[in-house]
């Protein structure tokens, strides 16, 4: 049996905004408001897939622990996913050098798994049986998991463009520029981080269906006397 467990530790997030310090033009104060941008705002998502690392130097009983209870694994799948949200930003000063209109040009968004882990119980002899179909397994709930996040990679894509559509400059002072950039960029980064979560369920709902005891039996019915 093994069970396969997603998004595990913490989700990291890194919130960079980059103020590119060159006024492109100045605007005058008539009505204080901003000028709309000119240029749409350049996103990229990014995801980075790592190789698992194989671990089978633990006991079974060790392995059934970090599983928190589940029933009886024999094989476990661990994961954690990061995401890294970047931004970069222009401004405009207004004629009296007074206030400065803050425009978002770019954002970045990287996925990657710094942590992806298979357990298999060091009951099971490298190059056994049991070992290969247990190996076998797990990877394929590696794969799975891979496949959604390169799938939904088009998605998180839209839904940013669909964000920074709706975004607006604001008349600034310079003292409030550094404040807005993170404003701008922690808000962005909740909803990357509610589509994460749905991604999850899905990802769970897909791992379970391979979870079952009558996926258990098969893995079981490739060696003799198991």
């Amino acid at each position: 049996m093994s069970v396969c467990n997603l998004f595990q530790g913490r989700l990291l997030l890194a919130v960079v905004g980059l103020l590119l310090a060159i006024p492109a033009s100045s605007w005058g104060d008539g009505g204080g408001k901003c000028p709309a941008s000119e240029r749409s705002v350049a996103v990229s998502v990014r995801f980075e897939s790592g190789q698992p690392f194989v671990d089978d130097i633990h006991s079974l009983a060790w392995i059934q622990e970090q599983a928190k209870g589940m029933h009886q694994p024999i094989g476990l799948t661990v994961s954690r996913l990061k995401h890294t949200l970047q931004g970069v930003f222009e401004w405009r000063s207004s004629e009296d050098r007074k206030n400065r209109c803050l425009y978002l040009r770019s954002l970045t968004l990287e996925l990657s798994y710094p942590e992806l882990k298979v357990y298999i119980a060091n009951a099971y002899r490298p190059g056994s049986c049991e070992y290969q179909a247990i190996y076998r397994h797990e990877m394929e709930h590696v794969r799975i998991l891979k496949r959604h996040h390169e799938l939904y990679v088009p998605h998180l894509r839209e839904r940013l463009q669909a964000m920074v559509y709706r975004q607006e400059a604001e008349r600034l002072s310079a003292s409030q520029m550094e404040q807005k950039k993170q404003e701008v960029l922690q808000r962005l980064d909740q909803e990357i981080q509610r589509e994460l979560h749905r991604l999850d369920g899905r990802q769970k709902a897909a791992q379970a269906e391979i979870d079952t005891p009558r996926s258990y039996a098969k893995v079981r019915a490739e060696c003799r006397h198991w």
